[in-house]
Order: structure tokens, then C-alpha cells, then sequence
């Protein structure tokens, strides 16, 4: 097993950053966060607090539809907004908000922008799923018709990331919970992408050699941070790993701090 890294990827996204004068702030708005949701948070306000960006914190509790949509309005039209999910209950309304914001979307949470995304358009991806887009990009150069399974349908990760990987010529599976020989179709792959949210669920049984693996999972197990992936189980396979420490959560938060500019 090969360790993988974003170090390079983190350098560069780094410096870009630090190069601007970010006058504009991100607005982080979350609802009944999970901890998963308050960790990324706290990730995000940390990166603001060294590259100098202002931020707003709110978290709402029971505000209307049109309450949430008039206090993001309220902010500059540059600046941009962040929707941790989940955010509350689900609810038909998010779609009258999804509709309504229009300051700046820097995590594709509306749907023009969502749309712009699903053009292929790598500068409209959703962070995480810009991430992992940047990452392959950088390692493979060309994935035409390269194999590759993502384990997560949410517009945030598994849609629209899916969407710019068959814009480059790739070959792309998207699993869920009602997927059927799901090992067959991971060990079949040359790229997998899990963002499932089980800590360790992924182990050896799932994987053979050649296949390069990018775990986006991210669990809170007694104070621990943990992948989709069992790591431990895969010491002896020819395979190369992008773990979630020093991997796509590396870079996540540059990404969605590099649409202020």
C-alpha cells in the first residue's frame, strides 16, 4: 500500500491565497448541525483566522424560509456563503432557498450554480467534490476511458463530481444504499471515491491490487477523525491510498476559501 498525499495541491491552493487581499467575507450557515458539520466548521473558521478573512458564523434554529433567504441577502453580493449539511430536518422548503439566495455561491448549494456544475465546469464544483476533481486531474492528467465508482449520490460529492469525470472521458459508477455487488463493481474499478460517512467500512474484501483509492469520508469515533476506508486491512495490497489525513480534507476548505477571489 502506497500513501498518497495533497501536500503539492495544498501548497499551491496556499499560496494563491495568501497572494490576494480577500476584502470580501464567507457567511457559514448551518441548522441542527451534525458534529460532522461543527468539526468542518471549525476547520473553515481556523483557515479564516490565518489567511485574515472575515467570517459570519449563524446558525439558525426557527426562522421562516423567508427570514433565512432576506438575512443571506443581506451581505454584499460578493460575498459568499457556505450551507453545512445536513441543515435541519428535510424539508421541501430548502428548494424555495436553494432558488432565492443570490450573493455569491462558493459551495454550489443553488441551482444555477448546481447547473453550472453538472456542465463540467471544475470552477463551479462544489468544494469537496472540486477537491477530489483537482486531485485526479493532477495525478492522471488524461482518465479517458479510465474506470471509476463513487460511493455517494448527494448533489454536494457524488453528482456532480460524477458529472465533470464523464465530461473528461471517464467511465463513472455511482453507488448507493440499494447497489447491488458492490465488490465486484469496486474491485472492477481504477479509480474509487467513497464519501459514506462509516468509519473503516471499506476493508480488504473490497479491493485488489492496481486500484487507486480516495477515501472523502470523514466519522467523529471517540474524538478520532476516521475514513470510509480500513487502512490497516490493505498493508499488503498494491494499491495506492489517498487517506483522509493529508488528503481531499486538506484542501476542501482552500478550495472553498479560493471562490472569494
Amino acid at each position: 500500500m502506497k500513501i498518497l498525499t495533497t501536500d503539492d495541491l495544498k501548497r499551491s491552493l496556499l499560496t494563491k491565497l495568501e497572494d490576494h487581499k480577500i476584502e470580501n467575507k464567507i457567511i457559514i450557515l448551518s441548522k441542527q448541525p451534525s458534529k460532522e458539520a461543527i468539526y468542518y466548521k471549525k476547520v473553515i473558521i481556523k483557515r479564516c483566522h490565518e489567511l485574515e478573512i472575515e467570517y459570519v458564523d449563524h446558525e439558525f434554529v426557527d426562522e421562516s424560509v423567508e427570514d433565512i433567504i432576506n438575512y443571506v441577502n443581506s451581505f454584499e453580493a460578493n460575498d459568499g456563503f457556505i450551507v453545512l449539511s445536513p441543515f435541519g430536518s428535510k424539508d421541501s422548503n430548502i428548494k424555495t432557498i436553494k432558488s432565492s439566495i443570490t450573493i455569491r455561491d462558493l459551495d454550489s448549494f443553488t441551482y444555477k450554480n448546481l447547473g453550472l456544475s453538472l456542465e463540467g465546469d471544475i470552477n463551479y464544483l462544489p468544494a469537496t467534490a472540486k477537491a477530489v476533481a483537482m486531485f485526479i486531474d493532477d495525478k492522471f492528467k488524461d482518465i479517458r476511458g479510465k474506470s471509476i465508482v463513487i460511493a455517494n449520490r448527494t448533489n454536494v460529492i457524488g453528482k456532480p463530481l460524477a458529472m465533470y469525470l464523464v465530461a473528461m472521458g471517464a467511465t463513472v459508477t455511482v453507488l448507493n444504499s440499494n447497489s447491488k455487488n458492490t465488490k465486484e463493481v469496486i474491485r472492477n474499478s481504477d479509480i474509487f471515491i467513497s464519501a459514506i460517512g462509516k468509519a473503516n467500512y471499506y476493508d480488504l474484501s473490497y479491493f485488489k491490487d492496481g486500484i487507486t483509492l480516495i477515501d472523502v469520508g470523514t466519522s467523529l469515533v471517540d474524538g478520532k477523525v476516521l475514513g470510509d476506508i480500513d487502512y490497516d486491512s490493505l498493508e499488503k495490497l498494491n494499491v495506492e491510498v489517498l487517506t483522509n489525513k493529508k488528503g481531499i480534507g486538506a484542501i476542501t476548505t482552500l478550495c472553498l476559501l479560493e471562490g472569494l477571489i
